[in-house]
C-alpha cells in the first residue's frame, strides 16, 4: 500500500510539473484570452448586460481595459441626437469591444462626417438577432436612416446563425448570453467548472479551442454545416434587403475576418462563398489588414485594436458615403 501511495503521489507530482511547464509554454507560444470580464467603474465585478440602458462599465481582458457606455436607448455610445443618418449592425467587432467609446470605428467615422449615427451591434449576436434588433429600432423609434451597414464576422457568425436558427425553430429566445445575465446565471455546475478552468488556464484553452476541434473535425460534416449556415445567412441578407425597401435606406454588407484567416490566405475563398448567397455586392475587408494583421488585432483577445478600429474608419471615410 505504501508503494502504491508513493507511486500515485509521484505520478501526481509528475503530472503537476508537466502541466505547469505546459501552462507557461502555452502562454508564450499560443496565448488565448480567457474572455472578457465586466467591472463597474470602481473595479468591482459585475454580472451585467452589454446593452443595459444608461450604464457605463469597464470591459477587461489581458489585452485591454476599456470604459464602455450605453445610451438610454440601449446601444453603444455615442448617442444619436435625432434621427440617425447611418446605423451600424454586427457583433462584438462592430460593437468594438476592447476600445473606448470614441475609439470605435463607427464613432470615428461619424465624428469625421458630422453625422448622427447609431451603433446597434451586440457582442455574441447572430445575424438573425441583428436584423431583429434593427427592425425593432426602426419601428419603435420611427427612425429613417439613409444607410445601414452590416458587418458579418466569419469567425463565428456562421455557427451563431446555425444555433440561432435552431433555437428559433424550437420557439426559444435567440438573444446572445451577453445581453442576458439571468441566462448566464442558469448555467449548470459542470459548465461552470469547465468555464472556470478555461478562464484560469491558457493550456486548457489551447486544448479546448484548438486541439479538440481538429480531433473531431469531419470535412464532409463541416461542408454540410457551412452550406446550411450559408442558406440561413442568405435568408437574413434578404430580410435586410426587404427592410431597405420598406424603410427606404441603402445598405452595405462588409465581411470581417479573424486574424488567422487573413494570415492563412483563406479569406478570399470565404468571401466568394458569401458573395454567392448575397443579394448585393459584399465588401471583404481582408486586404485592408493584410500588410500587418498583428498590428490591427489584439494579440490574445482577437478583436480589432485601437489601430484596427482607426484603420477601418479611415477606409470607410475614404470610400463610402
Amino acid at each position: 500500500m505504501k508503494n502504491l501511495a508513493g507511486n500515485l503521489l509521484l505520478l501526481f507530482f509528475s503530472f503537476a510539473v508537466v502541466f505547469v511547464i505546459g501552462e507557461v509554454a502555452s502562454r508564450f507560444i499560443a496565448p488565448i484570452s480567457p474572455g472578457p470580464a465586466i467591472l463597474d467603474l470602481q473595479g468591482n465585478r459585475l454580472t451585467a448586460s452589454y446593452i443595459s440602458p444608461g450604464q457605463s462599465f469597464r470591459i477587461t481582458t489581458p489585452d485591454f481595459d476599456a470604459v464602455t457606455s450605453i445610451t438610454a436607448d440601449g446601444y453603444r455610445a455615442p448617442e444619436a441626437k435625432e434621427n440617425p443618418e447611418i446605423i451600424f449592425i454586427g457583433d462584438s467587432f462592430t460593437y468594438a469591444q476592447g476600445v473606448e467609446d470614441q475609439q470605435t470605428f463607427p464613432a470615428i467615422y461619424c465624428k469625421a462626417k458630422r453625422m448622427d449615427c447609431a451603433n446597434l451591434a451586440v457582442p455574441g449576436a447572430s445575424t438573425l438577432y441583428e436584423i431583429d434588433r434593427l427592425e425593432r429600432f426602426l419601428r419603435k423609434k420611427r427612425w429613417s436612416p439613409n444607410f445601414v451597414d452590416l458587418f458579418f464576422f466569419t469567425g463565428n457568425d456562421f455557427s451563431d446563425n446555425l444555433q440561432a436558427a435552431e433555437r428559433r425553430s424550437q420557439g426559444k429566445d435567440i438573444a446572445p448570453l451577453e445581453v442576458s445575465p439571468a441566462a448566464q446565471a442558469k448555467k449548470g455546475l459542470f459548465q461552470r467548472i469547465i468555464e472556470t478552468g478555461l478562464y484560469y488556464s491558457n493550456l486548457l484553452r489551447v486544448a479546448y479551442y484548438k486541439v479538440l476541434p481538429m480531433l473531431r473535425d469531419n470535412p464532409q460534416q463541416s461542408e454540410d454545416a457551412l452550406n446550411k449556415a450559408l442558406k440561413i445567412t442568405r435568408s437574413e441578407f434578404l430580410r435586410l434587403d426587404e427592410l431597405s425597401n420598406i424603410y427606404a435606406f441603402s445598405y452595405r454588407i462588409f465581411i470581417v475576418f479573424p486574424q488567422h484567416e487573413i494570415e492563412q490566405g483563406v479569406d478570399k475563398k470565404i468571401a466568394e462563398r458569401i458573395q454567392s448567397i448575397s443579394p448585393a455586392p459584399v465588401i471583404p475587408l481582408g486586404d485592408l489588414f493584410r500588410d500587418d494583421p498583428g498590428k490591427y488585432y489584439f494579440p490574445t483577445d482577437g478583436h480589432f485594436s485601437v489601430a484596427g478600429n482607426k484603420k477601418l474608419a479611415e477606409f470607410l471615410l475614404q470610400n463610402y458615403y
